[in-house]
């Protein structure tokens, strides 16, 4: 008879780790749909021209939750336009052409959403990332 190989207990943590959060995606996938429109919500009751600090930070927090949770359920691009996001709501009163950048990237980020954007989106979502960047670097 041959000897069994022992169980290393780490890769069967690992393992069911990784089953629970695959079990969460789709309940994920919905708090994502929810998140975004908490956005576009938010952003339309404001005045969009000149966004007060409530709105900033009611905007902000969403956003860093996205940053934060999004890449763990698979939904990279998601994070890093969530990230893009929070450093454009950093740090004093968004008027402006920042303003307008604001309302871009949770525009894009409802459509990423939408088409349900899985990863970083590939040739597209590095498309979409540079022009994020590039409307931030303007401001």
């Amino acid at each position: 008879m041959a000897a069994s190989k022992p169980v290393d207990p780490r890769n069967n943590r690992l393992a069911m780790a990784e089953a629970a959060i695959a079990a969460l995606k789709d309940d994920y996938k919905e708090q994502l749909r929810a998140d975004t429109q908490q956005l576009s919500s938010i952003w339309a009751a404001s005045d969009t021209l000149d966004p007060d600090a409530e709105c900033a930070e009611a905007l902000f927090s969403i956003a860093h939750n996205l940053k934060g949770q999004a890449g763990t359920f698979g939904y990279d691009l998601v994070t890093s336009a969530a990230a893009s996001l929070c450093d454009l709501l950093r740090g004093g009163r968004p008027g402006g052409e920042k303003a307008k950048a604001i309302g871009h990237h949770i525009s894009v980020l409802n459509r990423i959403v939408e088409k349900d954007v899985e990863g970083t989106g590939g040739e597209m979502g590095a498309k979409v990332l540079k022009a994020l960047q590039a409307l931030s670097r303007e401001i």
